[in-house]
């Protein structure tokens, strides 16, 4: 398998208990769509601080760049031209993906970005729960007082319901 980025051949590797392709030239990384949600799921790699750093700063983002909009390239398992994607569309992480085959394309350091960011995301959400949690709560206090509540409300307290069964 040759990168699609600089034509170097790409050797595969075991990365976190799964089998990705990597390329010595660029850095770059190809994998399934499985292989990634695996990686996200198992906390073994440790990241430089710069990348924890940067991650820790990133507010979502959601779109993609003017300059990465029409970068796609040639996927490397099948020869389809990759769409360009922002990984779970707010990261800001600008991933290729292959409709026809459905592996992704990383460029150097955007497996260990969408992994400590995803970590950094999972660390805070029981807290952001638990605020969303309290809130909900002082609503629905209001709406058995019979204050009146808006919609807004109870929109608010069917998610406290969902994060509750979760």
């Amino acid at each position: 398998m040759r990168c699609p980025c600089c034509g170097f051949g790409m050797s595969e590797v075991v990365y976190e208990g799964v089998h990705i392709h990597s390329c010595g030239g660029c850095g770059g990384e190809f994998l399934g769509g499985e292989e990634l949600a695996h990686i996200v799921r198992v906390r073994e790699m440790t990241f430089c601080q710069a990348i924890i750093d940067e991650m820790a700063e990133r507010e979502p983002a959601f779109g993609l760049p003017e300059e990465e909009a029409d970068n796609g390239v040639e996927c490397p398992a099948c020869g389809e031209c990759m769409d360009v994607i922002n990984y779970c569309v707010d990261t800001g992480i600008v991933v290729d993906r292959c409709t026809e085959c459905q592996g992704l394309w990383l460029d150097n350091e955007e497996l260990e970005k969408v992994q400590a960011l995803m970590e950094r995301w999972q660390d805070e959400a029981p807290a952001k729960i638990r605020g969303v949690a309290d809130e909900l709560a002082a609503v629905r206090k209001r709406s058995e007082a019979g204050v009146q509540v808006s919609r807004f409300a109870f929109v608010n307290a069917l998610i406290d319901r969902i994060a509750r069964a979760a």
